[in-house]
């Protein structure tokens, strides 16, 4: 599969986009009808900006080992955000891209400091998780992930949006992130991504965290979102199922 993001007037393709980055457009944009709103082509070109972009900036920080070198990379991507220019070796061309489009969209929906800022704390917050030893620390790590890329979003489609609609994609956020944390958890330790062993403890505490949340959200849903909610579930099992096995 590929994913696109802009440089100029250019579409460029990787192959290395992941694969749940790829869904996230789609089911955005499902997502929102269940909510009566219809997002216009270009909020949801500016959605999949946002999405490739921290999957990239994500992806190449996970490729990053020495601490001191994944601050120095945190450091040039807010660099690069501001539009000011660095110098570091790990920007690739492709990240420049797409934090120059990501920009593009900050500046046009008048957002720019807050992306700055939130993509500073989502930096920070990504070393606490990935250093930390703690599972009770790991799980406040991801949930304020989750919320933090989230916030993101909903600054893009604040002229469309609703109250309803906000309140339900910060409560989505916990649990979205939780799974693929519990379905990451081995592939990212065998590969010195995250410091925590998933023993069967830490991953029945983030099953316990994770269900949790889930049945707070039912709680405030209506049938299409519940339908709409079970086939995601459904599909992230498949596939948490599908990767699990492929991982070992």
């Amino acid at each position: 599969m590929n994913g696109a993001f802009a440089i100029g007037n250019e579409l460029v393709f990787n192959t290395a986009v992941r694969r749940e980055y790829l869904k996230l457009p789609k089911d955005l944009a499902a997502l929102a009808r269940s909510f009566r709103i219809e997002l216009p082509p270009r909020l949801q070109r500016d959605a999949a900006i946002l999405a490739f972009a921290i999957e990239c900036a994500d992806r190449l920080l996970d490729g990053i080992r020495e601490g001191a070198r994944r601050a120095a990379f945190g450091a040039a991507v807010v660099s690069e955000l501001r539009g000011e220019v660095s110098f570091n070796p790990d920007v690739t061309l492709e990240l420049a891209g797409r934090l120059a489009a990501l920009r593009e969209v900050a500046e046009r929906n008048a957002v720019h400091p807050q992306f700055c800022a939130i993509v500073r704390e989502l930096l920070s917050n990504s070393e606490r998780m990935r250093t930390t030893r703690d599972c009770a620390r790991f799980v406040s790590c991801a949930v304020t992930e989750g919320r933090l890329m989230v916030e993101m979003l909903l600054l893009i489609l604040a002229q469309v949006s609703t109250p309803r609609f906000d309140s339900f994609m910060r409560q989505l956020s916990e649990p979205a992130n939780l799974i693929d944390k519990l379905r990451d958890a081995r592939a990212d330790f065998r590969r010195g991504e995250i410091s925590l062993k998933p023993t069967l403890c830490f991953r029945m505490r983030l099953m316990y965290e994770l269900l949790k949340r889930v049945v707070a959200l039912i709680r405030g849903s209506n049938a299409r979102l519940l339908a709409w909610g079970f086939r995601a579930l459904v599909a992230e099992l498949v596939w948490f199922r599908f990767s699990g096995a492929h991982s070992r």
